[in-house]
């Protein structure tokens, strides 16, 4: 009888430890799939209201002008950067949902965005974020990355562009400043590692340098798109996760029009 209860007590625990673990791992589920995505969607609601609300006019247009007064990158971008200096720019890859603030740390924390917003706040998806070395038009290759989510937020739908098909209807993606809204043309595809390619790069030796670098980097585009590119032109990639192999990225890469 003793053991009967013994054993009883056993599954009881057992039972009871095994709820605790379900409740665990529903609460987790809860916040990755239900409570990050809202919380990221709240935030990219903000920023749009914050950049979209009607400049002051005072002057002697009409109050209907007035209202209709849509803030230039100039403006929108001292707004944004009134709430986070970080905050470099955005953003677009027409045919995706991929509309975002872009941010940028410093070398001593480069990817302090990897899990905050533009409010420095935790967010599993984090933000979409600048390699501390970049400034794009300056620069000679800018290195944008996001995460690759197992819901559709940040750079998920980069992977799009594994099909040629899809490239050949959306060609270009779209950053803006305050020095108002840049256009780049995707010349190239990649699914790489950095352990085996340092497609990150941002200084080079020279002219020769960088033109090998960009003959590297069509040479290893999963498709060939037949565009031209001399060094004489500025770069950006888009960076996210992907699993062709171990440690892989997804890379697409676009030259300054």
């Amino acid at each position: 009888m003793n053991h009967t209860r013994k054993c009883n007590r056993v599954q009881m625990i057992i039972l009871l430890l095994l709820g605790i673990v379900m409740i665990l791992c529903a609460g987790y589920l809860l916040n990755i799939f239900v409570v990050q995505p809202r919380k990221s969607e709240a935030d990219l609601q903000e920023l749009n209201r914050i950049i979209s609300e009607p400049i002051p006019q005072i002057s002697k247009v009409s109050s209907a002008s007035a209202a209709k007064a849509v803030p230039d990158s100039r403006t929108k971008f001292q707004r944004l950067q009134a709430v986070n200096k970080d905050i470099k720019g955005w953003l677009t890859v027409p045919g995706t949902n991929i509309d975002y603030p872009v941010l940028q740390s410093t070398k001593m924390n480069p990817d302090f965005y990897l899990h905050r917003n533009y409010k420095k706040h935790y967010r599993e998806a984090g933000s979409l974020y600048l390699q501390y070395d970049c400034k794009p038009q300056i620069s000679r290759n800018s290195v944008i990355y996001g995460h690759h989510m197992l819901y559709n937020a940040m750079f998920t739908q980069l992977t799009q562009y594994n099909y040629f098909s899809f490239w050949k209807t959306h060609r270009s993606f779209f950053y803006e400043d305050i020095s108002g809204k840049h256009s780049y043309e995707i010349f190239a595809v990649l699914h790489v590692s950095p352990d085996h390619f340092q497609f990150n790069r941002t200084q080079f030796v020279d002219d020769a340098d960088y033109a090998r670098f960009l003959s590297a980097l069509q040479s290893r585009s999963i498709y060939k798109t037949g565009m031209v590119i001399t060094a004489k032109e500025k770069i950006m990639m888009l960076v996210t996760c992907s699993y062709e192999q171990r440690n892989g990225r997804t890379v697409v890469v676009g030259k300054l029009a």
